[in-house]
Parts: C-alpha cells; sequence; structure tokens
C-alpha cells in the first residue's frame, strides 16, 4: 500500500491514493460523475460573487476574474464529461487523477487570492457574503472530491488559511465565527470523507476480490471442462451429480443406449444409473474415509474405470466426492487376452506352465492332501517338427492335446501343456497303483498313429515320469524334480514307457547337494566365478544402448555348469543374496570401464527382493565402483514380484529413487502382468525369449510380441525382445514396434576384458 500525505513533496498535490487499480478506476468513475458537478458549482457561485461586488470593484476583478475561472472549468468539466464515455488505462487513469489534484488545488488558490482581491472593495454586508461564499463553496468542493480524498483535505486547508487571513485583516467577531464554523464544519466533513472513503475502499476491494474469484473458478472450470478426462461431482448428500465435463458428456453419449439416460440431462440426475448396487455406491461416496475409491463397472458390453476422489474444503470437512472415469473396454479386452495368453497356451487351449505351478503350489499346500505329478515328454516329436515343418507339428500337438484330454478326464485331474512337446498332469491318488495306471494309458494313448497329412500317419510315442505327494516330496520344486528324474528314466529305459521316482534316484539329489558345496565353496574363494555381458542394441541407431550381466561358473571337474543348474541351487539353499552381490559389484566394476558408457542390467531373483537388503547391496556396489546409478539396470521378472509384492514394489521404488532404472524381464510369462505394470512404472520391458523364438511359425507368439510391443508404445515404455538369434526374427520384431533387441543375433554373452584370458584358457583345457 502507498499512501501520499498531505504535505509531502508529492502528495501536496497529488490524489492518487488508491490501493490498487480496481480502486483507482473506481475513483476515475466516481470523479467522472462529480466533478463536472463541482465545476458548475464553481461557476455559478463565483458569478455570484461577482454580481455583489460588481459595483463596489473594478471590471478587471468582478467580471475579467470569474470569466477566466468560468473559462477554465467549462474546459475541466467538458473533459470530464467526455471521460465517461471512455475506458482509459491504469497509467492514465492515475495521470488524471493527480492532475485533477493539482487543478482543483490551483482553482482553490486562485479563487482564495480573488476572495482576498475583492475584500478591500467590499462593505460590511458583501464582506459576510465573501466569508459565505469562501464557506459554502468549500463544503460543497469538498463533497464533490469525496473520492478524492486528500484533494478534500487539501482543500479544507487552503480555504480556512484564507478565511483566518481575511478574519485577521477584519476582526469582526461575525467573521470570526465564519471562520471557526468552517473549521468545525471542515473538521467534521473531512472525518465523515474519510469514513466514506474507506467504506468506499472496502466495496471496491471486495467486488474487485470477488471478481478475481471469480475469474479463477471460471478460468478452473474451464479448464476441467476441456479436460480430456472425464470429471464429475456428486451432492454428497442426495447424491445427484452436479457437475459433468465435456468429456463426461462425449463418453456418455457413446452409451447412451445402455443408459436410462441421455448425455444432456446428465446434470440433475442421480449418480445410480451407474451401478447394479446404488446403496453400495452411496455408502462409498458418503464417507471419505472409503476414499479413494476405484472400481470397474460393466454396462452392457462396456466396462467403465471409475475413481472416487473426495473434495475437500481448506479446514479439511468433506465437502464432495469427484468422479474420474474412463471407457477401458478395449483396454480390458486386450488385459484379458495378454492374460489369458500368459496362463494358458493358445495352441492347445490347456493351461500353461504358469497355471501349473500356481495349481501345484495350491494342491501341496493342502494338509493331507496326496498328489500324483505325471510328467509326460513326448519322443520324436523334434523329428516330425523339423522334417515336416512347424505347422504340422503344431497340429500334431493339438492332436495329442485332445487325446491327453479324453484320457485324464477324472475329477481334480489338471493337465497341462509345460512348453514345446512337454505336458504335465496333476491327480488325486489313494494309490501309486493309480498314478501309475493313468501314466500307461497316457503312453498308450500317445503311442497311437496320428491321422495328419491326408492319408499319411505319423507315430511317435511319449515317456512319463511319476511323482508322489508327500511321499517323493511336499515342496514343488522338489516334485518337479523328481517327476524329471523318474522321466528321465523312463527315457533311459527306451523311451514309451512311464516311470516311477525311486531311492536309486535319489542319487541325482545327492550330487545337487554336492553342488551346493562346490558352489558355497566357489563364492568363498571367488574361484571360477565369472560375470558375462550380452549387448542389447538399440534397432533405430544399432548402438548398444546397455549389457546384460550373467553369471557363470567353471567348475575345476565338470567344466562349465549352466546356470540353470546353479542358480536355482543358490535360490534353494540360501546363496542367492551373496550370488547377486557378486554379480551386482562385478557387473558395476565392468560396466564403470566401458568406454561407451553403456548401461549394465543386473538380474534380481525372487528371493532377494523384500528382504531389505537389496538396496543397501546396490548402493554399496555403486559406491564401491563409481558408476553412476543412472547407469545401473536392475532385472525383476513377474515371478519375483509374486510372494511379497508389496514389499518387492517397495525395494524397487527405493532403487528408482537413487536413480537406478528398473526393467521388467520375461513379461508375458507371468501372473497377472498388466497389473503389475499398473502397480510400478518399469523403464522398460523385456518380451520374453519363447514368444520371439516361435514367433514366426506361431501367429499366437506373433500375437504376444505385437500386444506388448503396442502396450509398452500406449505406456511409453522402452521395449526389448530377446531371444532373437535370425534376420527373420530381427525383421519381425521391429516391424512390431520393438526399440532395442537382445540375442545371439547381435552377440553371445562374453567375459569382461579382465577376465578374457583367463576363460579362453578355461575354455583351452577342455
Amino acid at each position: 500500500m502507498s499512501i501520499n500525505w498531505p504535505f509531502g513533496r508529492e502528495g501536496w498535490f497529488s490524489a492518487a491514493e488508491a490501493e490498487s487499480s480496481e480502486l483507482a478506476a473506481a475513483c476515475y468513475r466516481r470523479c467522472a460523475q462529480l466533478l463536472p458537478t463541482m465545476y458548475v458549482i464553481l461557476v455559478a457561485n463565483a458569478w455570484l460573487l461577482a454580481a455583489v461586488f460588481a459595483r463596489q470593484a473594478p471590471d478587471w476583478l468582478s467580471l475579467f476574474c470569474p470569466a477566466v475561472g468560468s473559462v477554465f472549468c467549462a474546459v475541466r468539466m467538458r473533459s470530464w464529461l467526455r471521460a465517461r464515455n471512455t475506458d482509459p488505462t491504469l497509467d492514465r487513469i492515475q495521470a488524471t487523477l493527480v492532475n485533477t489534484g493539482r487543478f482543483s488545488a490551483g482553482l482553490i488558490v486562485a479563487q482564495g487570492g480573488w476572495a482576498c482581491a475583492l475584500y478591500p472593495y467590499g462593505d460590511a454586508a458583501t464582506r459576510s457574503f465573501l466569508f459565505f461564499y469562501i464557506a459554502t463553496t468549500t463544503l460543497a468542493v469538498m463533497y464533490c472530491l469525496a473520492h478524492m480524498r486528500l484533494a478534500a483535505i487539501r482543500l479544507a486547508i487552503i480555504a480556512n488559511v484564507t478565511l483566518f487571513i481575511l478574519c485577521l485583516v477584519d476582526e469582526t467577531a461575525t467573521h470570526l465565527a465564519a471562520v471557526v464554523s468552517l473549521l468545525v464544519d471542515s473538521i467534521g466533513g473531512i472525518g465523515v470523507l474519510t469514513s466514506t472513503y474507506r467504506d468506499f475502499s472496502k466495496t471496491v476491494n471486495a467486488r474487485a476480490e470477488e471478481k478475481r474469484r471469480a475469474k479463477e473458478q471460471e478460468l478452473l472450470l474451464r479448464m476441467i471442462d476441456n479436460m480430456p478426462v472425464a470429471v464429475m461431482t456428486v451432492e454428497p448428500k442426495s447424491y445427484i451429480i452436479n457437475y459433468a465435463n465435456q468429456m463426461s458428456k462425449a463418453l456418455i453419449r457413446s452409451i447412451e443406449h445402455l443408459l436410462p439416460i441421455r448425455a444432456d440431462d446428465l446434470i440433475g440426475t442421480s449418480i445410480d444409473v451407474f451401478h447394479r448396487s446404488p446403496a453400495h455406491q452411496r455408502g462409498i461416496l458418503a464417507d471419505p474415509n472409503n476414499l479413494p475409491h476405484n472400481a470397474r463397472i460393466r454396462l452392457g458390453n462396456e466396462v467403465l474405470d471409475l475413481k472416487i476422489s473426495a473434495i475437500t474444503a481448506t479446514d479439511g470437512h468433506y465437502m464432495a466426492p469427484m468422479l474420474t472415469w474412463a471407457l477401458v473396454t478395449k483396454e480390458v479386452e486386450a488385459e484379458n487376452r495378454i492374460r489369458y495368453l500368459a496362463h494358458f497356451d493358445a495352441l492347445t487351449e490347456l493351461p500353461n506352465r504358469i497355471t501349473f505351478r500356481r495349481e501345484l503350489e495350491e494342491r501341496l499346500a493342502t494338509p493331507g492332501n496326496r498328489v500324483g505329478l505325471l510328467y509326460v515328454d513326448l519322443d520324436g516329436f523334434k523329428l516330425v517338427n523339423d522334417t515336416r515343418g512347424h505347422q504340422i507339428g503344431d497340429a500334431l500337438l493339438q492332436q495329442v492335446a485332445a487325446r491327453l484330454k479324453m484320457v485324464c478326464n477324472g475329477p481334480a485331474v489338471t493337465l497341462t501343456r509345460l512348453g514345446g512337446d512337454e505336458f504335465a498332469v496333476l491327480l488325486p491318488h489313494n494309490s501309486r497303483q493309480q498314478a501309475m495306471v493313468l501314466a500307461d494309458l497316457i503312453v498308450a494313448a500317445l503311442g497311437a498313429p496320428f491321422d495328419l497329412d491326408y492319408d499319411r500317419t505319423i507315430q511317435i510315442g511319449a515317456s512319463v515320469g511319476i511323482a508322489l505327494a508327500p511321499e517323493h516330496g511336499e515342496e514343488p520344486d522338489i516334485l518337479l524334480s523328481r517327476a524329471d528324474m523318474a522321466l528321465y528314466a523312463a527315457k533311459e529305459a527306451g523311451r514309451g514307457t512311464s516311470r516311477l521316482f525311486s531311492p536309486e534316484l535319489e542319487k541325482r539329489v545327492q550330487e545337487r547337494v554336492r553342488l551346493e558345496e562346490e558352489l558355497r565353496s566357489a563364492l568363498a574363494s571367488r574361484d571360477g566365478l565369472f560375470v558375462f555381458y550380452q549387448p542389447i542394441v538399440d534397432l533405430s541407431s544399432g548402438r548398444v544402448t546397455s549389457r546384460e550381466a550373467l553369471a557363470r561358473w567353471h567348475h575345476p571337474q565338470q567344466g562349465w555348469i549352466s546356470p540353470g543348474r546353479f542358480v536355482p541351487v543358490a535360490e534353494q539353499c540360501g546363496l542367492v543374496d551373496r550370488l547377486g552381490e557378486f554379480i551386482l559389484n562385478q557387473a558395476c566394476r565392468s560396466a564403470a570401464q566401458w568406454v561407451d558408457e553403456a548401461h549394465v542390467a543386473v538380474n534380481v531373483s525372487a528371493m532377494q527382493l523384500g528382504k531389505g537388503t537389496l538396496v543397501d547391496s546396490v548402493s554399496a556396489a555403486l559406491a564401491a565402483s563409481g558408476l553412476p546409478a543412472e547407469r545401473l539396470e536392475i532385472e525383476v521378472t513377474e515371478t519375483a514380484l509374486l510372494s511379497d509384492e508389496h514389499r518387492g514394489i517397495q525395494d524397487l521404488l527405493l532403487l528408482r529413487d537413487m536413480g537406478v532404472r528398473v526393467s521388467l524381464d520375461d513379461f508375458g510369462t507371468g501372473y497377472s502382468s498388466l497389473a503389475h505394470l499398473r502397480t510400478f512404472a518399469f523403464d522398460k520391458i523385456k518380451i520374453d525369449g519363447s514368444f520371439v523364438r516361435d514367433a514366426l511359425e506361431r501367429p499366437e507368439c506373433a500375437a504376444v510380441v505385437r500386444a506388448i510391443a503396442d502396450l509398452g508404445k500406449r505406456l511409453g515404455v522402452r521395449i526389448v525382445a530377446e531371444g532373437v538369434e535370425t534376420e527373420d526374427q530381427l525383421a519381425l520384431v521391429r516391424a512390431e514396434g520393438c526399440r532395442e533387441v537382445q540375442g545371439y543375433i547381435y552377440g553371445r554373452p562374453a567375459p569382461s576384458d579382465e577376465d578374457a584370458a583367463l576363460v579362453a584358457e578355461l575354455d583351452s583345457r577342455r
């Protein structure tokens, strides 16, 4: 706030004391209304005074002076009359008010000088009228300048000083009384003007604030109305829709045939029209403790994704619910399709490995449940697939699945295609004989000829491995491994037969124990453990953007041991944290030396997530190596998030806060893939290599690649196709929209420069 004091250097002449532009404009408009009246009063009074002194004073005083003043007043009055029809800028308003204050002060000073000049020529009566003239004119002008408070105060001071001077000259008691009366009236008038101006200022500022808030509210409503998101608000007591933006109305128009209302009638309609159970919905909307709330509502063939949040006042009390919603029918269809492809085999329509695993875990978790596991592998299928083509191979697998469905049709029997030519059967049993009989039926059914190629038949067979729970194990991995042992024994027995797990096969388990001990020793000494790196290439530039770190173990007697053998051992025996730290430290140290500054990707096991140790391990590895956090990528699989999703996601969020990137590995094979994408915004999605390898021959695999690539585009996430080995596969994933590629076509896993010589020496010993 800027204050101009009456006797300041600028304040004596200035009248622009407005606190805001709105107040200055309001004062200007009031002056345009009142100042013409002021000039009329000044002219009329001046000529009355001139008429009184006409015979006593010389003409230049009684005629010339009021004539000049009248011309000046006429010019100013004309200017203010014109101002009523203009809308000047703020600078112009301020300048006009300042000039008006100066002109008013000058005019009163001139009037006082003229009155003093007339005074000697008058008699007692005319002098009294002179005092009366100054007093009445002063009061009239003060009230006309009510909205230029400082100017009115200055005028009162000038007029009182003029009368006081005349009173000193005259020394008449009556005139002295007039001076005192004017002084009292001036003081009272100033008080009234000050109070009036204060009220006027408050009113103008209040209106300006109201307009500002109205403008802000209008802007906010316009912004919400034009948002590309459907927004509605509901009156919390009556549940009537009281606001809906344009997107809401547009979406309603697209589903009007499913609703009892039209889009134009949306406002004023009860929210109950969207829900089958209005009471349930009302209970959610009534209590802010239920909010935020997310739900999906099905209307006919359409699906609405609804999000409800609470609108609260500045004091925190609940005002109303706000609903944002969208039609997600296509997204739900895509989600269901991907979920189906993730849990069912599209070729045979049988449950896949993920579904099988979940079913096996559930059955084994039931106390007292006796479970039989039959591991089925086709004999001779690879030869048929290679010689007759994948189309014949697919047709053969479909007929195999059909025969298995007929054989395995008992109650609570679950048939699964694990992948390739491998199938599994879960069944309840009361005796070994039951499982063995079913295994023999499977062998017999699949040993019969298949009619596929017109008049030609195809002959294959099947081998079956059997493991029983709880006799052969109560853990899924143990039961699977022992069924696999039994299958291997059936293969060794000449194929086309079945075998039950037996103690003789336990030797393989013992070998596994020995492998665990040797792995533990290797981790302690770091002898024989290496980290190899496979490049991930950007298709648009051909540049290596990152390298995936892969653990390798060279056994003194057995040579190179596959990660598929020793990584599961590390996970089951509690060594996975130590193995993970070794890989992480080596990878960060190597990446810090790469000239191309590519990222390094490190896989994280399910066993490492959710324990509160992963973040510290990553932080320590980055600090020790000096590698920037943004060059490290942590890869997790969907199955790694299943055991404790909340704590696992918390670990990933902490890593993200550090600057580390997080990728979702083997996407498309896990449980509830889209749910994980909604839970955590991954930086990168890697399509499982099994889909890429089969995409050229199997349309359903190509469909999965296409669906995931399209999903990545919509989410703004980079998509990496794994397992690309041929030019045809490369062309396919490029056409489907994958941005990065990993596979043998660009490079096999290779050791770091510092380990290359030692690895070459170990390879030469074979």
